[in-house]
């Protein structure tokens, strides 16, 4: 049989079962990720690292042991204004 061949030597009918097949297997990468990554998302949050990468932007300084120390300093601050309910 004589295969009119296209790209590195693939039949037109091999590349386009290639290249639907790499469709489905992105599709369900991106499904399998996705909740990972907003449970990486929320474990950041919850642990204070997004505010912390936020407090460095913000301030324009690099992670250092100082900058943790205002980082928590800032946070206390913020937390005794507060209204304490009850």
């Amino acid at each position: 049989m004589n295969h009119v061949r296209c790209g590195a030597g693939a039949a037109p009918r091999e590349k386009r079962e290639a290249k639907a097949l790499r469709a489905k297997a992105s599709t369900l990468f991106a499904a399998i990720i996705r909740p990972f990554s907003v449970l990486v998302a929320a474990l950041r949050e919850i642990f204070d690292e997004s505010a912390y990468s936020r407090f460095l932007d913000r301030r324009r300084v690099a992670s250092s042991q100082a900058a943790y120390r205002e980082f928590l300093r800032e946070g206390e601050t913020a937390k005794a204004r507060r209204p304490r309910c009850c």
